[in-house]
C-alpha cells in the first residue's frame, strides 16, 4: 500500500508544479509573440524568483503552523500532567490536615498577640509570640494566620509576607496547606522542641482593618484549640492580645463580647498610638469575639 505523502512533500510538489507551469507558460508566450531574447530572459528570471519566493513563504507558513500545532499538543500534555500532579499534591495536603485535626496538642504555651491597626492597608500587622512547652516532644503543628475574609481574594503566604523567628535552638520551615479565602500553614521545627521554646510569627494581612478605618467599627474572632491530650480544655496557659490603634483625638474601644478576660483602659504609647491590652490568665478553650471601635479618619 503506497504511503500517504507528508504535508511538506505535498507543498514541495505543488509549488514545483506551479513553478514549472508558470515557466512553461512564460516560455510559450514569449515564443508566440516573438519577445526579444534578453527581455524573455529577464521575464523568466523574474518568474523564477517569484516562484522561489512563493515557495519559501509557503514553506515558512507551513513550518509556523506545524510548530504552533506541536506547541499546542505539548501544552495540552503538560497541562494534563500538571493537573494530575496537583491532584496528587492536594491528596497529601488533605491527609496532613486530617491528621492535624485528629491530634490533640502535645504541648502547653503562652501566647501574646500584637494586633496593629494601621493608618492604611499596608501597615496592618500581626505578631504572635509564643513560648511552647513540649509534652514531651513537638516536631510540627498547623496554624491559621488572621487574614481578611470580606473579599474573594486568594490568601497566599507571599501575599501577607509571612515570617517566622526562633531566636534560639533551630529553625522553622513553613509550608502552605490551604490557600483560598482562608489560609492554613504547616510549621516544621528543626530540631524538634524538647524544652520550653520561644518563637514567633509575623505577617501583614493587608486590608484586614479597612472596614474599621472606613466605618469606625469591626470585630476580631479567635477560636481556641480543642482539648489537649492531658485533658485540659486549652493548650494556652496564658493568652494576651495587645491592640494598637493609630493616633487620634478620640480614644478607641475594645470589648470582648462574652466578658472573657480582663481589658485595660486605652493608653498612649511612646509613639503616640493608642494601646488596649486584653488578657486571659486562665484560657479554657473558648471562642473569643472582640468588638473594636475607633474614630473614622483619625479625627
Amino acid at each position: 500500500m503506497p504511503e500517504t505523502p507528508s504535508t511538506y512533500q505535498t507543498l514541495f510538489r505543488g509549488t514545483l508544479n506551479v513553478s514549472v507551469v508558470l515557466i512553461g507558460l512564460a516560455s510559450g508566450v514569449a515564443q508566440l509573440v516573438e519577445i526579444p531574447t534578453r527581455i524573455g530572459q529577464w521575464a523568466l528570471t523574474a518568474i523564477s524568483l517569484a516562484c522561489l519566493l512563493y515557495f519559501v513563504v509557503r514553506l515558512w507558513q507551513l513550518a509556523f503552523v506545524v510548530r504552533i500545532r506541536d506547541l499546542k499538543e505539548s501544552l495540552q500534555g503538560t497541562t494534563t500532567q500538571l493537573a494530575l500532579q496537583q491532584a496528587g499534591h492536594q491528596h497529601y495536603l488533605d491527609a496532613i490536615q486530617r491528621i492535624s485535626d485528629r491530634e490533640k496538642p502535645l504541648w502547653s504555651e503562652t501566647l501574646e498577640v500584637l494586633v496593629t491597626i494601621g493608618a492604611d492597608d499596608d501597615s496592618d500587622l500581626i505578631v504572635e509570640k509564643r513560648v511552647t512547652t513540649p509534652e514531651p516532644l513537638v516536631t510540627n503543628r498547623t496554624m491559621r494566620p488572621i487574614v481578611p475574609t470580606d473579599t474573594d481574594a486568594l490568601a497566599r503566604l507571599d501575599g501577607i509576607s509571612f515570617k517566622t523567628l526562633r531566636p534560639v535552638g533551630g529553625s522553622i520551615t513553613v509550608l502552605p496547606l490551604e490557600q483560598a479565602r482562608l489560609l492554613r500553614v504547616w510549621l516544621i521545627f528543626d530540631p524538634a522542641m524538647t524544652t520550653p521554646t520561644e518563637w514567633q510569627v509575623e505577617y501583614q494581612p493587608r486590608g484586614l482593618w479597612r472596614p474599621l478605618r472606613e466605618r469606625g467599627w469591626d470585630q476580631l474572632i479567635w477560636e481556641d484549640r480543642l482539648p489537649t491530650a492531658s485533658g485540659t480544655p486549652s493548650a494556652f496557659t496564658r493568652f494576651q492580645v495587645t491592640f494598637s490603634f493609630p493616633d487620634s483625638d478620640q480614644p478607641p474601644s475594645v470589648k470582648e463580647r462574652q466578658g472573657y478576660g480582663r481589658m485595660s483602659e486605652p493608653e498612649r504609647d511612646v509613639r503616640g498610638r493608642w494601646e488596649v491590652v486584653w488578657r486571659d490568665e486562665k484560657p479554657a478553650g473558648r471562642r473569643y469575639v472582640w468588638d473594636l471601635t475607633q474614630a473614622v479618619g483619625g479625627s
